[in-house]
């Protein structure tokens, strides 16, 4: 075998075994005392997640695996379903993920239940390929996170869906590809708007971005018309990934940024991994 030929064995072999990264989010909330949230990343081709969907899928999840489902579907849902479940392994390990089930609700939201999980915990997922990203976090804390692939081919597209200012704000604060740019907005409008549970279902110009910030933790930005809202947004490869929370003094996120910088890490992984997505 030849040198080249082993690298490639060897990355074939890496990218059978699922990448999971996961990171615990601590949350100052005055009015509510300190809270819990987890955010999780993983990665796995379809055939292993078809192969061991049996030790975390729901049977209420496994009963939307049907014939009809096309392939990419398949795909998003299982790798979704299994990054919820590492993301909610981290705030509660003591239940099997067998035993909790996300189903769409009717403004397609995913909706956690379960015996033992109570109603205080919340999900929000994204995927882009054989990629996901999940967060769980309490009811008293809205949050949403969204994931996009980085793609040249969409910058027409998603020039029309920001304003002027919002590209302004952006590119003086983030030297990178316009594509990076405008993905970056996106996933934060998409982000806010499952925070707010409206989903893209309202005028993008109300989820626009105001200020935008560089920080020790990446880009923070402000919305022009949610003050109580803040993001995070952060991109590796070609991977793009927002975070939504309320915005201090009503949270605090406590978030080190060796951990971040390591989550980051993780994307551009998991972007490597599913380049020829």
């Amino acid at each position: 075998m030849t040198g080249e030929e082993s690298a490639e064995s060897a990355a074939g072999a890496e990218a059978a075994v699922p990448l999971v990264r996961s990171l615990r989010l601590g949350l100052d909330a005055p009015r509510t005392g300190p809270l819990q949230a987890a955010l999780a990343l993983a990665s796995a081709p379809l055939d292993w997640l078809d192969a061991h969907r049996g030790g975390f899928l729901h049977a209420h999840e496994e009963a939307l695996l049907t014939d009809r489902l096309h392939t990419r579907r398949r795909h998003g849902l299982l790798i979704g379903r299994y990054a919820a479940k590492c993301a909610l392994a981290v705030l509660r390990p003591d239940l099997d993920p067998r035993d909790l089930a996300i189903r769409p609700g009717v403004l397609e939201q995913p909706v956690l239940s379960g015996e033992g999980i109570g109603t205080n915990l919340g999900i929000s997922l994204s995927h882009a390929g054989p990629v996901a990203v999940a967060l769980a976090f309490p009811e008293a804390c809205p949050m949403g996170i969204d994931l996009e692939r980085i793609r040249p081919a969409n910058v027409a597209l998603l020039t029309r869906q920001t304003t002027v200012a919002e590209r302004r704000h952006l590119a003086a604060c983030l030297a990178a590809p316009e594509a990076e740019r405008l993905t970056r907005l996106w996933c934060l409008k998409e982000a806010l708007s499952k925070a707010l549970r409206c989903g893209l279902t309202v005028p993008l110009d109300l989820l626009a971005v105001g200020s935008v910030e560089a920080g020790p933790t990446g880009l923070g930005v402000t919305f022009t018309n949610f003050a109580q809202y803040r993001g995070l947004s952060l991109a590796a490869g070609d991977l793009a990934a927002a975070l939504v929370l309320p915005r201090p003094p009503a949270v605090t996120l406590a978030l080190d940024a060796a951990e971040w910088e390591a989550f980051r890490r993780a994307l551009a992984d998991a972007a490597a991994r599913g380049s020829g997505e």
